[in-house]
């Protein structure tokens, strides 16, 4: 069954798919435009999280790496290059755990090395609290009474200024520069996301997976963009002692790593063009 993926597509050359981080769409790729010249990056909305189709059945891992292949196939793609962040990296550490053969190289923008949360802190509060939960919901066969949970527990303003005033209290808490891709990225995330039973089963498909685990067997050639504060953490310490085939770049701030150092395009670039 092929299921509808949102895909915004420009450029030239060979085929780059970004998956962005839980609550934002494929707008968010846009520090990545530079890599058009040499790439076509095909930028993704997750499923059942924006314009994308959910999948079909309370989902599991090998389920969101078949998602990724899905589309691969649906575009007559071999192996592709993958750029993720946060839960978005999640689902392409999926599918490169999965389909190693199918992956020429991997980014992962501060994703993929750490455990999932019981609570996970990049759930609004009070919805974090009621994650445990929602995932026992959903493989119970409970998705739509779990998702009317999920979205009474979270409210938005949605007016023109409650957007605004979400902006920039965003990139005031997480020390971004504002410029008008972002604004444009948040602002169409926040009007495209809901919480849907299709969009909250993959989520907790996510919540229930093993990242770490992945991480540690990776074979790919793998860039991992990771905040400096993190550096300590193993498994990062332990990538020469386990035989690895990852690149650490660390950079400043944190976790929005793409966002707060839109630079870092020059870095996956050169990756892609010289780390194989």
């Amino acid at each position: 069954m092929r299921i509808k993926v949102f895909a915004k597509v420009a450029g030239v050359g060979s085929p780059v798919i970004f998956l962005p981080g839980m609550g934002w769409t494929a707008e968010s790729v846009w520090p990545f435009r530079l890599l058009q010249d040499r790439y076509t990056v095909h930028a993704l909305d997750l499923p059942g999280l924006g314009r994308s189709a959910p999948l079909p059945h309370a989902a599991n891992w090998y389920d969101v790496a078949f998602w990724v292949k899905s589309y691969c196939d649906s575009q007559g793609f071999g192996a592709v290059r993958l750029i993720g962040h946060s839960t978005g990296g999640v689902v392409a550490l999926a599918f490169a755990d999965q389909y190693p053969e199918r992956v020429h190289q991997l980014v992962l923008l501060d994703a993929g090395y750490q455990k999932i949360p019981r609570f996970p802190t990049g759930v609004s509060k009070p919805l974090r609290y009621f994650t445990p939960v929602l995932s026992v919901m959903t493989q119970t066969g409970a998705t739509s009474w779990a998702a009317r949970v999920a979205t009474r527990a979270v409210v938005r303003d949605m007016s023109p200024a409650g957007l605004e005033q979400a902006f920039l209290t965003f990139v005031h808490e997480q020390h971004i520069p504002i410029t008008p891709s972002l604004r444009v990225a948040f602002y169409t995330a926040m009007q495209e996301v809901v919480v849907t039973p299709g969009g909250l089963a993959f989520l907790l498909a996510i919540y229930r997976s093993k990242p770490v685990q992945a991480f540690c067997r990776l074979k790919p050639p793998t860039l991992l963009v990771v905040p400096e504060s993190m550096m300590n953490r193993r498994p990062l310490t332990a990538i020469d002692e386990l035989g690895l085939p990852i690149l650490l770049y660390e950079v400043s701030g944190g976790h929005y790593v793409h966002f707060a150092h839109p630079e870092i395009v020059g870095v996956v670039r050169d990756f892609f063009d010289h780390w194989a």
